[in-house]
């Protein structure tokens, strides 16, 4: 029992520090920080901090060949550039909340991936799951009303945002399962800096921060690439993956609250419920994919 107890205080640890991305991201971008720049200091904190690790207690790590820095340097790209881009983008159209939602439904994308590639067999739960998170995302959008009072470039963004994390996911089940997950971070983060750099140059945005600003910079890298990562993983040694899926999807309703308490948003009724939609439509995922585990074992 007491393994279990810290099993799941990991995981609801990893919720809370996935959450506070939007929260903090948030404050930087309303702040004057661009997105770009925002994705540039974070992965060249992610990279110093990961780097001295590896180096330290794994440096045998650090050795790659040329066909697995291929795969980082698409993966770093498209799904770790790419989904912190879009979603830091989209934070200047939309509030925390409405942003983590949109990049919250990436397992729907993931769904459907599997389902149209036949890469894996769906049933019918899958299936209904998706039809859930369809209807629990238009009611959040406030779709049904018959007039949409969100940004439409900010909706487009968050929905690409959940896009290019579903590819992460994909690309790292399906090509990388095998690779130590501090080692993808870590190499994936080198190539999502040098691309972030080049856009910063091409679009002439420029390097300059507040140094006020630093600290919450430090602490997004902390939080987004390696605290959340490193309490999934604890949480795993004492508890099962189909536990652990379900617990951290407490990261939703708790962005939700700290979107409230701390940058004042407000959810209607039946928005809220729209949510619940969605982490429920989550949760069946998880849990029919753990069956499918067993039945395999």
């Amino acid at each position: 029992m007491k393994n279990h107890t810290f099993g799941y205080f990991y995981a609801i640890l990893a919720g809370f520090f996935f959450a506070l991305i939007a929260i903090i991201g948030k404050g930087l971008i309303s702040g004057g920080m661009h997105p770009f720049q925002v994705t540039f200091y974070q992965y060249i904190f992610i990279t110093l901090i990961l780097g001295a690790w590896l180096f330290l207690r794994k440096k045998s790590a650090l050795h790659c060949d040329a066909k697995r820095l291929r795969s980082f340097a698409l993966l770093g790209i498209i799904g770790g550039a790419g989904t912190n881009l879009f979603f830091y983008s989209a934070l200047q159209y939309l509030g925390a909340g409405m942003t983590s939602m949109l990049l919250f439904v990436s397992p729907i994308y993931v769904t459907l991936f599997f389902a149209a590639t036949k890469i894996r067999i769906m049933k019918p739960i899958n299936y209904f799951s998706v039809l859930i998170a369809v209807i629990g995302a238009a009611l959040v959008l406030d779709v049904f009303s018959g007039a949409l009072h969100l940004s439409a470039k900010g909706i487009v963004l968050g929905a690409l945002s959940g896009v290019t994390y579903a590819f992460f996911n994909v690309f790292v089940d399906v090509k990388l399962k095998s690779e130590d997950p501090n080692v993808i971070i870590f190499y994936t983060s080198i190539f999502a800096l040098f691309f972030t750099f080049i856009l910063l140059l091409f679009k002439d945005i420029g390097l300059t921060v507040r140094l006020m600003d630093l600290p919450s910079i430090i602490f997004l890298a902390s939080f987004s690439g390696i605290l959340p990562i490193y309490f999934i993983f604890k949480a795993l040694q004492y508890v099962g993956s189909e536990k652990v899926s379900v617990i951290a999807s407490v990261e939703l309703p708790m962005t939700l609250i700290m979107a409230f308490v701390f940058l004042g948003e407000h959810m209607r009724f039946i928005q809220v419920f729209g949510i619940s939609l969605i982490i429920l439509s989550t949760v069946l995922l998880h849990y029919n994919e753990q069956e499918e585990i067993n039945t395999l074992e």
